[in-house]
């Protein structure tokens, strides 16, 4: 017995070696795998939309649904992006804005809408002939859930929103999910914002008697194209 224990003692040694011998002649990828890169996507311009939601800023005012597009995007999930807003495609009342603000069951003629959207487009206002578009620069979107990057779960997006000339920080948590087609995603997620913060005065008419909340709810519902450079 005092034999067998004298062995494995003096063996130790030479598997120990042998271990570290093969440790280190197993490939560096082998040793230590690196995260997959995560995919880049496009914002698909004509299947992504921004809803907003206007709240009335007194008793006698009126609550609006807006609905605007994107000129161009690009991000990737656990890295950066930039979204690239159309002012110029922002139009008050559509049904779809008012559906999806929660205001379908008020209806808004077409005169009304127009009168609207014209006010809202105009200097007073978003000055959209001097600032034709809003740009997001987003500078993380870092996973919130247990999902691996680049999969559909919870994200937190931080960067700095650019309107009607002005900069401010803007973060929001975001939700990917799977698109209709084949590995596209579609990412969701509300903001708030004070038009105020951005240099633009709410609208107000009638003395004051008539005006909308500095206080907008935007939500943007982005569908992400996974072959950008096509």
């Amino acid at each position: 017995m005092n034999s067998m224990r004298v062995a494995s003692r003096s063996g130790l040694p030479v598997l120990v070696a042998f271990l570290l011998a093969l440790t280190a002649a197993l490939p560096t990828q082998a040793r230590q795998a690196k995260p997959a890169a995560a995919a880049t996507y496009a914002v698909d311009g004509g299947a992504s939309r921004i809803y907003v939601k206007v709240r009335s800023g007194t008793r006698l005012g009126h609550e609006h649904g807006v609905e605007g597009s994107l000129k161009s995007g690009k991000l990737t999930l656990g890295g950066k992006g930039e979204l690239v807003f159309d002012m110029a495609s922002l139009t008050a009342d559509t049904a779809e804005a008012r559906k999806r603000v929660g205001l379908e069951k008020k209806k808004v003629s077409a005169n009304e809408a127009k009168k609207v959207t014209d006010t809202m487009r105009g200097t007073d206002v978003l000055g959209v002939a001097e600032h034709p578009t809003a740009t997001y620069r987003i500078a993380s979107i870092a996973v919130l859930g247990k999902q691996a990057v680049g999969e559909p779960g919870s994200y937190r997006v931080e960067g700095r929103f650019t309107l009607h000339g002005t900069e401010q920080k803007l973060g929001f948590e975001a939700k990917v999910e799977r698109g209709d087609k084949k590995g596209w995603l579609r990412m969701t997620g509300t903001f708030k914002i004070k038009q105020t913060d951005y240099a633009i005065k709410p609208y107000s008419a009638l003395g004051g008697v008539v005006k909308v909340a500095d206080e907008l709810e935007i939500t943007g519902d982005l569908a992400l194209d996974p072959k950008p450079g096509k």
